[in-house]
């Protein structure tokens, strides 16, 4: 199991493969090489020489011995199918592709591996590409973890990188891959063209519950930023379109442009919940005794820092009383935590006791902090009222999140907010959130496949102002608006406007 998972490997069955190989054919024809970076036993190589024949070559490299091993004597009799042992990370593409037949178009195909640079780390595998980060990411972003990537990804970029003018490329992988390897050479600006991804059902080919597809592009002279999105292989027309527009990535085109009035700028800032990474110690379960916490024990300590706690699945699920609390040890992030010790000292003795489980969080987020520190914390957290999503499920859902016994309830890491303070300010945003339009709107952005499709920056896209309008409630919206800043620790400057144009401004846009 270990081996199979070092080596991500899923070995394609022979009739995906084939069905593979007759859309290639419908699509571009025949081609004059076919090229395939971790062939494993096989199973591709063999639908296309049923398909194409001796007419073409056939290039297979594989890491793995035993599978070259196989593959070799598979085709021992077939002369113009070469297998090499050879490690992907180790060869010179643009070379190896460059000495394909120009006659016709290269073909490179295959299913690279489905497991993570991150997982292969833990692994101690030496099957990884050289360290760096290819993504450019920077700061907050590469160290919480988003730097974490697809071994296929990399290999991917590395292949298209090197094909040849015309080459193409259709490999299967994680739906979630493909659409970030497109998003890489789009913001490149990279000249490729026929951009589709043909959705295939994981569980049955590979008994892996994950969003899977047959990426295709070509090489081409031609710079497109759109692909099209098949159900199946076996599928004409496509369901629908993504792409990026004036800069910005969209998942459905289609609803898109029916609803795109809606994109703008947001008036008020949302926020993520509370990060901590340690579940077991600083979320608590009341009970008769005082608390228990994720490790079972009973937990006796002063309600000063425990707050009312809303987690991702009650938001989904419509579960607005909460049933957890969540030590939150900050006001602010980077706050001096000391002052628990005076204000809660049996909260204190209680972080002390698990010192060994919060000092050494893997994140390095927490490095050069006050012990005990958490994220996504500051002014806004403690609004009395909230407008609340979660970022993990596939449906949207926005809801009322309302304080408890004079606490304001809070919200986790993997759920979004907007800070109200008053609840019928957090009704109004929360019915207008909800309506046809603005799911419309919102699901145009959203990839539902994604680990987290739901994020920050979808949200931040929608103009609440706008959307008031098509409502026909702006001058109720504007009250709020002038003012949305006030729970985010800001001096926010207060106006009364004579109409809805002074409001806008001249430049049309919010002054917010």
């Amino acid at each position: 199991m270990t081996v199979q998972k070092e080596y991500g490997d899923f070995q394609t069955p022979v009739i995906l493969a084939r069905d593979v190989v007759s859309l290639i054919t419908k699509k571009f024809g025949v081609p004059g090489s076919v090229v395939e970076p971790t062939c494993g036993l096989g199973n591709f190589f063999e639908a296309a020489y049923s398909a194409w024949g001796a007419q073409i070559s056939y290039h297979g490299l594989e890491i793995n011995q035993a599978y070259c091993n196989s593959a070799r004597d598979r085709f021992k009799n077939v002369e113009n199918i070469k297998i090499e042992q050879r490690d992907f990370f180790s060869t010179e593409w643009q070379h190896l592709l460059s000495r394909q037949s120009s006659a016709m178009f290269t073909l490179v195909i295959g299913n690279p591996p489905w497991v993570t640079n991150a997982t292969l780390g833990l692994l101690n595998s030496n099957n990884l590409p050289e360290k760096s980060n290819f993504q450019g990411l920077r700061g907050f972003d590469a160290k919480t973890g988003k730097a974490n990537f697809d071994i296929a990804e990399w290999m991917i970029i590395r292949l298209v990188e090197a094909l040849p003018k015309n080459g193409v490329l259709a490999f299967l992988c994680k739906t979630a891959t493909a659409r970030k390897v497109l998003i890489h050479f789009w913001q490149e600006n990279t000249a490729i063209s026929n951009e589709e991804i043909y959705l295939i059902d994981a569980k049955k080919h590979f008994d892996v519950a994950v969003d899977a597809c047959l990426l295709i592009l070509r090489k081409s002279a031609e710079v497109n930023t759109t692909a099209s999105v098949f159900e199946s292989l076996h599928d004409t027309k496509p369901v629908s379109r993504f792409g990026i527009q004036q800069g910005e990535l969209i998942a459905n085109l289609f609803d898109y442009q029916r609803n795109k009035h809606l994109d703008g700028t947001c008036n008020y800032k949302w926020r993520s919940g509370i990060k901590h990474d340690a579940a077991d110690v600083m979320e608590l379960t009341r009970c008769k005794d005082g608390y228990t916490n994720g490790m079972g024990e009973t937990v006796q300590i002063e309600d000063d820092f425990v707050f009312p706690l809303l987690k991702s699945s009650d938001l989904a699920n419509g579960r607005l009383i909460p049933r957890r609390s969540v030590v939150v040890t900050q006001t602010t992030v980077g706050e001096d935590t000391t002052r628990i010790h005076s204000i809660a000292p049996m909260t204190w003795a209680y972080l002390e006791a698990h010192s060994a489980r919060l000092d050494f969080r893997k994140s390095s987020i927490y490095l050069k902090r006050p012990r005990f520190s958490i994220f996504g914390i500051g002014k806004y957290s403690f609004a009395p009222w909230k407008v609340a999503i979660s970022g993990l499920y596939k449906e949207l859902r926005f809801e009322v999140v309302a304080p408890i016994d004079g606490k304001p309830t809070m919200v986790d890491d993997t759920c979004y907010f907007i800070p109200c303070a008053t609840e019928e300010e957090a009704r109004f945003w929360a019915g207008l959130l909800s309506q046809e339009d603005c799911m419309r709107f919102l699901h145009s952005l959203v990839f539902f496949d994604a680990k987290r499709p739901v994020n920050v920056d979808i949200l931040r896209r929608l103009d609440f102002a706008e959307l008031a309008r098509q409502h026909n409630v702006f001058d109720q919206a504007s009250l709020y608006l002038q003012t949305a800043g006030r729970l985010e620790g800001k001096k926010q400057q207060m106006l009364v406007f004579e109409s809805e144009d002074e409001y806008l401004g001249k430049s049309g846009t919010l002054p917010y």
